[in-house]
């Protein structure tokens, strides 16, 4: 698809978040594009198309492809890397390849498992993706319920949303600058936007003086959109511009499941009505409302990150690659050079029914 920096401007991002939908239930090289969580990665499956069309015959499956966009988007997203980085291996995070040889989704299931009984690149297995509206426990408890996380590996992996943009016709939310400034850039920059002060070892206070988050109201139908009508956290940059979270964001810094009466602070349509990311006095009282408490399982963490672009970015690097690893196969064996391919028992194996 091209090493240059206009197409990782208009693609990257892309790739990233097709590597995750792609991933969740296993890295099978397929997404079910009639589920509205997916809309937008037509484009990215369109691209790799004659990638996958040049390369299969060698081996590589279009499962192996997509995972390879993926790791490409996240080494050419980041700030020192050029054409000679990537190519002499000098690139500060490499995001290794370890593996070949992953099966795509029609030579692991029969049609009767996968969407419209059609197993192929645009539809195969439902999948269910993280909401919109996850509170912290149900955050952590989906990226270790998908993929094996711990808290650690969570607040990481969170971070790819530095890159891209939010757009209305896709997911129902107005984000057309992203959740950061250089949105197409891979940094820490996103803890940036939760966490406030100039250093972790600044008083508790100061750190939770982060952005002045605000929840906005999203009328997509009145505004003739075919998608549900939103709330999101906004910040404004000028009047007409807004960085943008999701209430998912915001709860590796603040945990909104309780709101002290046994109920949830997000509502049933996303609203957050009964406390505020942030109250402009020093000590989070004497507000209108109060302060959402802070989330304690993730707050070290995302604090750590803020303050340290080259912890988040080994940790995410981690994350990410053992998330692209994930799938019905055996990638237990060493490989000491990689590319390796899966190991043909583990193939065999893989699927019982299929034989």
């Amino acid at each position: 698809v091209g090493h240059d920096t206009l197409t990782c401007q208009i693609l990257c991002a892309k790739f990233v978040r097709h590597g995750f939908h792609n991933c969740v239930g296993g890295c099978d090289g397929c997404i079910d594009m009639s589920n509205g969580d997916n809309a937008g990665l037509d484009v990215t499956i369109d691209a790799l198309e004659p990638v996958v069309e040049m390369f299969e015959h060698y081996g590589v499956t279009r499962a192996d492809i997509w995972v390879l966009a993926a790791l490409e988007a996240s080494v050419w997203s980041q700030e020192s890397s050029d054409l000679n980085d990537v190519e002499s291996g000098t690139v500060d995070y490499p995001f290794a390849m370890n593996w070949i040889g992953r099966p795509n989704c029609e030579d692991l299931y029969v049609p009767s498992e996968c969407v419209d009984e059609d197993c192929s690149a645009e539809r195969g297995p439902h999948r269910d993706l993280p909401g919109p509206d996850l509170n912290t426990h149900e955050l952590l408890d989906y990226f270790e319920t998908n993929f094996d996380f711990d808290s650690r590996d969570t607040v990481a992996i969170m971070g790819a949303h530095k890159l891209g943009e939010l757009a209305r016709e896709n997911s129902g939310f107005d984000g057309p600058v992203g959740w950061t400034a250089n949105n197409q850039l891979l940094t820490n920059g996103y803890y940036g936007e939760l966490i406030g002060g100039e250093s972790a070892a600044d008083d508790f206070e100061t750190l939770m003086n982060a952005g002045s988050w605000t929840m906005a109201h999203v009328d997509n139908e009145a505004d003739g959109y075919s998608t549900s009508d939103r709330w999101q956290w906004e910040r404004g940059i000028t009047d007409e511009k807004m960085f943008v979270m999701l209430n998912s964001d915001v709860a590796i810094v603040r945990d909104l499941s309780d709101d002290g009466s046994g109920n949830s602070y997000i509502g049933e349509d996303g609203e957050v009505a009964g406390c505020l990311f942030k109250c402009k006095r020093d000590n989070g009282e004497g507000c209108a409302l109060p302060r959402c408490p802070h989330a304690e399982s993730t707050w070290d963490i995302a604090v750590e990150y803020r303050f340290d672009n080259d912890t988040w970015m080994t940790d995410f690097e981690d994350a990410f690659v053992r998330m692209l690893e994930w799938g019905e196969y055996d990638t237990s064996a060493r490989c000491i050079s990689p590319p390796c391919t899966l190991a043909s028992v583990a193939r065999r194996n893989l699927r019982t029914h299929k034989s």
